[in-house]
């Protein structure tokens, strides 16, 4: 019975996916920006990669959308590697860029060659001895304003 009819119907199926709003970064453009634009040509969610990286959403949301005073660079990194974007990304902030650029010994070394003490670099910084020595140790990041402070040194 439909082989009879079946010239009678006609259908269309037409996929919409859902238009996002995708703009190719410039050398000017923000980590964060670059890293939502990587995110969505990779067709994923905030939700999706935040549960990869085992990180809230709101941390990647934060990343993505404001600027950073003080990063978990550990994170940043696990973002990079998992969006496969080492080679892609363009670092134009010279605060994260010290970061990622093993910060702990670029420190010890200014203070090595100025032949500082902790507690005498700690007092031009105008932080704490033990600030200095996690610094050093890689055991936390110096703040963005702090280190505004170590490259006038």
């Amino acid at each position: 019975m439909f082989y009879l009819i079946k010239d009678e119907f006609s259908s269309n199926i037409e996929m919409k996916l859902p238009s996002q709003n995708i703009i190719e970064p410039t050398k000017n453009t923000s980590i964060g920006k670059q890293i939502k634009y990587y995110r969505k040509l990779a067709n994923l969610k905030q939700e999706d990669l935040s549960l990869k990286l085992g990180c809230s959403k709101d941390a990647l949301q934060h990343i993505e959308n404001r600027e950073m005073k003080l990063v978990d660079i550990n994170l940043l990194k696990k973002i990079i590697k998992e969006l496969d974007i080492e080679d892609k990304i363009n670092i134009n902030d010279d605060y994260i860029k010290f970061l990622l650029n093993n910060p702990c010994k670029t420190i010890f070394k200014l203070r090595s060659d100025l032949g500082l003490s902790r507690e005498e670099f700690s007092q031009i910084l105008d932080v704490s001895i033990t600030s200095v020595r996690r610094w050093e140790l890689g055991n936390s990041n110096i703040s963005r304003s702090k280190y505004e402070k170590l490259k006038n040194v």
